[in-house]
């Protein structure tokens, strides 16, 4: 059945009905926020993260909601996805940078043969280059389009299909490499931000992922002594808190660049240290977001260790 229409006035009603309280922000500070900043059906999702009454005279309403948390989460939300997005850009530069330094070192690949083999594997991909290229990629279509080398072709290729390339590679050369798995990981969260996807709406935790490919996302985080075991099992559980991880884990290990490394984890840690926690208690009550919050900044801090490597931070010009 379609959901009714409701204006500013009618949204914040059906929020009131729902358990929604507008404490910290008044009704009319609600509705201008509805208006001016986002809108009603992409905040709620945010609710998700909220515990609902189970019996009693309020059944099915939310548990300690008030509108500002919800506005708090969809800001949170943006300033992640802003400070992700460079890390992500980051890592799918050093893919080509890892694959290309790889077939220039391999004296049995001449760099032409890998893509003759991906263009074996995906038929339809050569095809559909020529025929998607865009005024930024057209004119390297046009000179290299029947003759792609590995060199020119990664300038070309969707994520998706960067990875498949490098892990045809690396498979087929049998040589050491970032697990491929994990880079699907971080194509998720770099999906998520380019399409401008909430990444914050769902911090419960799901079913364990599957260990194969991912033990090593396992003991990266074991290795972290402010995070116990059960912490570990359970934020790994939490879709986007494995994405965050793996994508960290990746840049770690890919992006060569320590001035790089050091520049962009450094911006994630002041957002998640500061800007995250400004409003920490705001989550007293609700242990999904203020564990979330814990873990992140935790993990955060321990890259961070990683990047400095013993530089200390006043050193830093991160500009």
């Amino acid at each position: 059945m379609p959901t009714e229409k409701l204006d500013f006035a009618g949204q914040v009603e059906q929020m009131k009905s729902k358990g929604i309280t507008f404490k910290l922000m008044n009704e009319k500070q609600a509705m201008e926020f509805l208006r001016d900043d986002t809108y009603y059906f992409r905040l709620k999702f945010y609710a998700g993260n909220y515990d609902k009454h189970r019996d009693g005279p309020k059944k099915g309403k939310y548990i300690d909601l008030d509108f500002a948390y919800l506005k708090e989460l969809s800001l949170l939300d943006v300033y992640f996805r802003r400070a992700m997005f460079p890390i992500v850009i980051d890592i799918e530069h050093y893919t080509k940078v890892s694959l290309l330094n790889a077939v220039n070192k391999n004296k049995r690949e001449d760099g032409y043969s890998i893509v003759q083999d991906l263009f074996t594997k995906q038929k339809w991909l050569k095809r559909e280059i020529l025929h998607q290229k865009t005024p930024y990629t057209e004119g390297l279509v046009n000179k290299y389009g029947e003759n792609f080398g590995v060199w020119n072709i990664v300038e070309v290729l969707t994520f998706t299909n960067l990875i498949s390339l490098y892990d045809l590679y690396f498979s087929k050369y049998q040589q050491k490499h970032v697990e491929t798995e994990h880079l699907y990981a971080v194509r998720s969260i770099r999906n998520s931000i380019a399409h401008n996807n909430c990444l914050l709406q769902n911090l419960r935790a799901g079913e364990p992922p599957e260990l194969e490919h991912k033990q090593d996302i396992y003991s990266a985080v074991a290795s972290i002594p402010a995070i116990g075991d059960s912490m570990r099992k359970n934020k790994l559980a939490v879709p986007v808190l494995y994405d965050f991880v793996a994508t960290l884990e990746v840049f770690d290990k890919m992006v060569t660049s320590q001035k790089e490394r050091i520049k962009q984890i450094e911006l994630l840690y002041s957002l998640i240290s500061t800007r995250f926690t400004r409003h920490i208690d705001y989550f007293d009550n609700n242990p999904v977001v203020s564990s979330a919050i814990d873990f992140m900044l935790k993990v955060v801090s321990h890259y961070r260790r990683k990047a400095l490597n013993g530089i200390s931070c006043e050193d830093v010009n991160i500009f």
